[in-house]
């Protein structure tokens, strides 16, 4: 072979290989090369707002940079225009008949659900989540598999009926959490609130975008997700972290007369942005196709290389990741809102294709959201045929997906949260799960202006405007009398300014158009116990108990009527049941350490307390009693002065040595250890303490006991 040939065959050699070359250095990394996942998601976060997506003005320049090296998502579907909800999806792959969550608070994932967290944690990962709002509370399930979830707010505002942090703070913990946790594998979720309603971004955002100051919020969305990004640069992980960043749900922004979201499922609440960073990956990409909210799991997953579950109904998004063409065509892609069943009305049950969208409900719609975006055009007549086979579609994704079994997606929540959540509008309007297609019901549309009287009752009744409130639910009731929460909410309104007796009645209505509303109950009995009626009271709580037994509340609350009515037997089964199902519960505790304490049960007591200070080591009163029983107790088997003193001078530290009782425990706790000088002095010190605070009586007990410790001997009492 001469020279010149040889050279020809290294030139062919060289031609052949460097398109292989050129794909390997642009490549998107392996799974191998992902250190990192972070998920960025921006509440109420419309995808035509940010620059990236075409927006007229730059409101996104950080989160464009991603996109900028990345492949970015032009048509992604959100399940559901509601946060919790939609974040259930989101971090299970699964669509809300699925796992259950269909409402913001009324609701929460059951922990048969399997998150994104979960799976990662147990395949090596520190994971870490910082929300924004209450409506992801980890009340509400969605901190299953979170090492971290950071859900207290340091700077807390309140401009609608939830609590929220502001974008700056949400990522100067996330900030600080990467700092800790540089060393580590990790996967941080962050999720933004600031979109959603109220529109006030701070300066100079809001000048800067005075015109729009939903744009606003989103532009300075951006600038606080830039601190997070400039931090994985400043650590070295920003070339080893899988970056996403995502809208849970859009806004409608008064298109189609929705003020907000949560009710239409048009394109404006449901389209989202979907943007995917990959390590050492800069060629951008922008996909067309249809995908979903849901997709995020498993291609997280698939691009870890761990197995996707099962039950997941994502797909898989690292075919186009890695620039190819998935096997799956014309996807649907499942949408719900079922708020209008609140009214009895119909629910709206949607698909979505890169072209059409098919909504079932009692007047059917179809649009072509490619030559129609704005879904102003009904096609439901002009294209019957495509309209059946969409409805087919969205029947098989239903018969496929409703989930069966035993799960319960309805939080049981303390007595304070329940409190909580009826202050800011929720529990007793609840949705109802309707998957049928049922067209003899109220459409969604005819009830829009009903519904937002709804929301103007529920405003008024935060800001306290009752007379406005009671008015406007009075021209409700008399539109729609069977809708319970119209009652629910005359109740609401009667409570508040204490008029019990007229809550009595608008709460019996409630009950009987939903016999098994158990708040309702809850409520019937606090209006009763107010009236003085403890008969009736008790009646209600044991109503509860027919429909769950297991209900922690009622348990306890009925017990706490038993105590008040000298039926200690029956108030310590209660609290004992009540212990059984939640073994951490304070006041029932409490109260049975109370009840043995007086009854002289002390071994009973004793074990009650230290269970107590497991709890909540700094209850001042808990360490005092404990110490009180550890030293003047005749019990040897509990006798105990050295833990006496322990405890006793954590209650003086608790209370800053400003209380009397703890110093005389104090006292009494050394006199039992034989340390009387020290018990004298302490005594005296007491002494001053009640006598300044007038409390004679007590000043006149411990002399008492100083004259005892004078001749060695301890003060013993029980």
């Amino acid at each position: 072979m001469n020279n010149k040939t040889l050279k020809c065959i290294c030139v062919l050699l060289i031609l052949l290989l460097l398109p292989g070359v050129a794909y390997f250095l642009q490549a998107p990394t392996s799974h191998k090369e992902i250190e990192n996942v972070l998920l960025i998601s921006i509440d109420t976060c419309r995808a035509d707002y940010l620059s990236c997506y075409g927006y007229k003005s730059n409101t996104t320049p950080n989160i464009d940079a991603v996109a900028k090296e990345g492949i970015l998502f032009e048509n992604v579907i959100s399940p559901i225009p509601l946060t919790l909800p939609a974040h259930s999806s989101m971090l299970t792959g699964t669509i809300p008949p699925y796992h259950g969550v269909h409402d913001n608070l009324n609701d929460a994932l059951d922990e048969s659900n399997v998150t994104l967290a979960e799976v990662l944690k147990n395949n090596g990962f520190t994971t870490g989540a910082f929300i924004s709002a209450m409506v992801m509370d980890s009340r509400f399930g969605l901190s299953q598999g979170f090492d971290t979830y950071n859900d207290e707010f340091e700077n807390e505002i309140q401009s609608t009926n939830i609590k929220e942090r502001r974008a700056d703070e949400t990522s100067r913990f996330a900030v600080e959490w990467l700092d800790e946790n540089k060393h580590e594998n990790f996967f941080l979720f962050l999720h933004y609130y600031d979109p959603h309603h109220y529109y006030e971004p701070p300066e100079p955002f809001a000048t800067e975008f005075h015109d729009n100051l939903y744009a606003g919020e989103i532009a300075y969305t951006d600038h606080c997700i830039r601190l997070v990004l400039d931090k994985l640069k400043e650590l070295g992980l920003y070339d080893s972290t899988l970056i996403i960043i995502i809208g849970d749900h859009g806004e409608m922004l008064k298109e189609h007369g929705e003020p907000t979201h949560g009710y239409f499922i048009y394109q404006s609440a449901v389209k989202v942005p979907l943007i995917f960073k990959i390590p050492a990956s800069t060629k951008p990409l922008r996909i067309k196709d249809a995908v979903g909210l849901i997709d995020i799991m498993p291609t997280i997953c698939s691009l870890l290389g761990i197995e996707i579950l099962s039950e997941v109904h994502g797909m898989d998004l690292s075919a186009y990741i890695k620039g190819n063409q998935p096997e799956v065509k014309d996807r649907h892609i499942f949408c719900e809102s079922l708020t209008a069943t609140k009214y009895n009305a119909n629910s709206l049950l949607g698909v979505v294709t890169d072209r059409w969208k098919y909504i079932q409900t009692t007047r059917p719609e179809l649009y072509d959201v490619i030559t129609d975006p704005g879904e102003s055009s009904n096609l439901i007549s002009a294209q019957p045929r495509r309209a059946r086979i969409m409805q087919h579609h969205l029947q098989q994704i239903l018969e496929q997906s409703v989930r069966t079994g035993d799960s319960d997606s309805e939080p049981q929540f303390d007595d304070q949260t329940i409190e909580e959540l009826k202050s800011l509008g929720y529990v007793g309007g609840s949705v109802n799960e309707d998957f049928t297609f049922d067209q003899t019901k109220d459409d969604p549309k005819d009830l829009l202006d009903f519904h937002k009287d709804v929301d103007q009752v529920q405003a008024l009744i935060f800001n306290e405007k009752y007379d406005r409130a009671r008015s406007l639910s009075e021209k409700l009731i008399a539109q729609r009398p069977l809708v319970s929460e119209l009652h629910y909410n005359m109740a609401r309104i009667a409570m508040k300014q204490e008029d019990f007796a007229s809550a009595i009645p608008y709460l019996e209505q409630v009950i009987k158009l939903k016999p098994e509303d158990i708040h309702a109950y809850r409520d019937l009995a606090k209006a009763f116990e107010e009236e003085g009626k403890l008969n009736e009271t008790i009646k209600m709580y044991l109503q509860v108990l027919q429909i769950d037994s297991d209900h922690i509340g009622a348990n306890y609350d009925l017990g706490r009527l038993y105590y008040q009515q000298d039926k200690i037997d029956l108030a310590i089964k209660q609290c004992k049941k009540v212990l059984k199902l939640n073994p951490e519960h304070i006041d029932a505790r409490s109260s049975l350490a109370d009840t043995y304490f007086k009854r002289r049960q002390y071994v009973l007591a004793v074990e009650h307390y230290y269970k107590l200070l497991e709890i909540k080591p700094d209850s001042d009163n808990y360490n005092n009693t404990l110490s009180w029983i550890l030293a003047t107790t005749d019990d040897e088997k509990i006798l105990k002065p050295k833990e006496a003193i322990k405890y006793a001078r954590k209650a003086c530290e608790l209370n800053n040595y400003q209380s009397p009782e703890a110093q005389d425990t104090l006292a009494v706790a050394l006199a039992a250890a034989g340390k009387f000088d020290e018990a004298i002095e302490t005594s005296h010190k007491a002494v001053k303490l009640a006598e300044y605070k007038d409390n004679k009586a007590l000043a006149g007990r411990i002399r008492k006991r100083i004259e005892l410790y004078k001749t060695g001997q301890p003060y013993r009492e029980l």
